[in-house]
Formats: C-alpha cells, sequence, structure tokens
C-alpha cells in the first residue's frame, strides 16, 4: 500500500491552500456579520470542483476519491470553511448513492447547501436515546445530512419539525434544534456496510486533522513572538512541552488519516476499523489541540478575537455528528482482531 502523495495530490494541496487562505481564510471568523458563506464565496467553492469531485465523470464529477477529498476537507479544516462545505461533499455522495440525480446536480453545482444533522441524545432508563435533531450551519441551506452506523439520510430542512434557531456558542454558525424529523420526507440508505460511512468518517477526520495541525501552527507561532521577561515564552517548558505534544499529535492524526483513506479508496477489508479509527484519532488532536492552544495564548487564548476558541468548537461539532465518536469508538472496541 503506497501512502506517499503523487504530484497531483500536490497540486490538489496547494491550489486548495491557497485559494482558501486567499478567499475564505480562518481570521475572517470573528469578523462575520452573517453565519455561513455569502453567495458569491459559496459559488467559488463550487466553481473549484471541491463538490463534485468525487462523482464519476460520466455523471458531471471530477473522477476523483476520498484520498482527494480528504485533502480539501484538511485544509477547510484548516482555515475554519462553515461545515456546509463538507456536508455538501458528503451529501453529493449521497444523493448519488441514492439515485437522485436532480439533488446530486443542484448540490454538486451548488444550487443547493447541506447541512449537518446530529441526534440529541437523552439519557433514560434504557439508555440514551435519541430525542429531536441538532442542525449546524442552516443558513441558506436546503437539505440537511445524517448519518450513523445505521445507515444514512437526506432530508430537506422544512421536514423537521418544529425547527427553531438556537442559541450558538459559535457566532460564525446558525445552529437550529428541530423536535423530530418527516420520515416521509426523507431519502434513507440503510446500508451501514456500505462504503458511504466510511467516507464520511474519512472527511469528517480530515477536517479535524485540519483544525488540529492550524492550532499547532497558530501556538508555535504565537510563541515564538509573544515575549516574557524579555525571552520569547516558547523557550519556557510550560509552553515548549504543550507545543511538542501538539506536533506529535498532529503526525498521529494525520497518518491514521492518510492510511484509512487509501482502506477506504482500496475497499480493503479493514476500512470500517481504520476509518472510524482515523476520526476518533482526529477528534481527540483537534480537541486537545485546540483547547492546549487556547492554554498558550493565555488570557488571549479565551477571547472572541483569538482563533483558538474557534476550532475548538469545531471539533465539538464533528465530534457529535455520525452517531458521535464515541460510536466510532465503540465500532473500533467491538471490532474483530485482523489476522
Amino acid at each position: 500500500m503506497d501512502l506517499h502523495p503523487t504530484p497531483e495530490h500536490d497540486e490538489i494541496v496547494e491550489s486548495a491552500a491557497a485559494y482558501l487562505a486567499s478567499e475564505l481564510p480562518a481570521a475572517r471568523a470573528p469578523k462575520l456579520t452573517e453565519p455561513s458563506l455569502t453567495g458569491g464565496e459559496w459559488a467559488g467553492l463550487a466553481a473549484m470542483g471541491w463538490f463534485s469531485m468525487g462523482l464519476p465523470e460520466a455523471d458531471g464529477g471530477l473522477g476523483l476519491g476520498v484520498v482527494e477529498s480528504a485533502l480539501v476537507a484538511r485544509e477547510f479544516g484548516r482555515q475554519l470553511v462553515p461545515p456546509q462545505a463538507v456536508a455538501t461533499m458528503l451529501a453529493v455522495q449521497l444523493a448519488w448513492r441514492l439515485g437522485d440525480r436532480e439533488l446530486t446536480e443542484a448540490l454538486a453545482a451548488g444550487a443547493q447547501r447541506a447541512a449537518l444533522a446530529a441526534p440529541v441524545r437523552e439519557a433514560g432508563p434504557a439508555g440514551p436515546s435519541a430525542h429531536g435533531y441538532r442542525l449546524v450551519d442552516t443558513h441558506r441551506a436546503d437539505v440537511a445530512i445524517g448519518w450513523s452506523h445505521g445507515g444514512a439520510f437526506l432530508a430537506p430542512m422544512d421536514a423537521f419539525a418544529s425547527r427553531v434557531v438556537a442559541p450558538s456558542l459559535d457566532a460564525a454558525l446558525e445552529v437550529c434544534v428541530a423536535d423530530g424529523l418527516d420520515r416521509a420526507q426523507a431519502r434513507w440508505s440503510a446500508e451501514p456496510a456500505s462504503s458511504f460511512l466510511p467516507q464520511a468518517q474519512v472527511l469528517t477526520a480530515a477536517v479535524l486533522v485540519g483544525g488540529a495541525e492550524a492550532c499547532r501552527d497558530l501556538s508555535a507561532e504565537y510563541a515564538k513572538t509573544r515575549h516574557q521577561f524579555s525571552r520569547p515564552i516558547g523557550s519556557f517548558q510550560a509552553i515548549a512541552h504543550p507545543c511538542a505534544d501538539m506536533a506529535v499529535a498532529c503526525e498521529a492524526a494525520l497518518s491514521c488519516l492518510l492510511y484509512a483513506a487509501v482502506c477506504v479508496r482500496d475497499g480493503a477489508p479493514e476500512r470500517d476499523l481504520y476509518s472510524a479509527s482515523a476520526r476518533s484519532v482526529a477528534y481527540h488532536a483537534a480537541y486537545g489541540n485546540a483547547a492546549a492552544s487556547m492554554q498558550v495564548h493565555g488570557g488571549y487564548g479565551q477571547t472572541y478575537e483569538y482563533l483558538p476558541h474557534f476550532y475548538l468548537k469545531r471539533a465539538m461539532i464533528y465530534g457529535l455528528v455520525g452517531g458521535g465518536v464515541e460510536a466510532d469508538e465503540a465500532a473500533v472496541l467491538q471490532a474483530a482482531s485482523l489476522t
């Protein structure tokens, strides 16, 4: 199994990184006056072909695979691109698998947007149970996508009962809560063994890896430029060691991501195990690095103008979708030993 990037992969990363750093840099997050992307910004993402890159060329896509999609999603995470972007990438794939050509084309062209749907779970005598849905990044969204180890669905926004906008800690995103879902309006795929679930895990893991790497870089740069007692704070062990831990966490998460993406691409027998593992490792790296970055930045890290808390909140979001990262970890623990 060759895990080395090809020249084509390097070009994808370089073009995505350059475009997003220019058009949608992470530094814009504290300055946003309305949630989600404008029509022009969204059209720019669609024009780059990122929503349709996983579709076969015969269906109007770029004919690329999960590895290339993951490389782009990683850059989304690095620049705090709103969740609608990766949600739409996944919605295109699910709509195509469901045979809904009209919706596939609309999502791929950027004419429609997808939000993320995660069930709200409450503890009861029989254990956790779903009670309504939390919908993330709903501003301008047309459909919502949700998935778990039991299947996946696409549903129009008006299929969610009693949908109301809820207070959000991340002012860059609009969040809604809904009492339930009209299943008659939803399109379901009850095929947990299909390639969609591993692909969804890999792409959300990729966003988390990008966030973890961004926090590492923010912290290292701050440690070099911030001085205390006439010395860069990075010269103190209390700062240098957390920065080193962030770098180690990024390497582990990236290695798991790339291996899982190749397994999914090649249909390897262990793809389900490693795609679930990749999201778990990426989540803990993203959350841990964001929390550590807030500490490295000191009092500044707690203020709205600084970015670490945005990465922390995005890590929490991507840890909730898809049945929650705990479901992935349970799947890993229950997996049979590979021989």
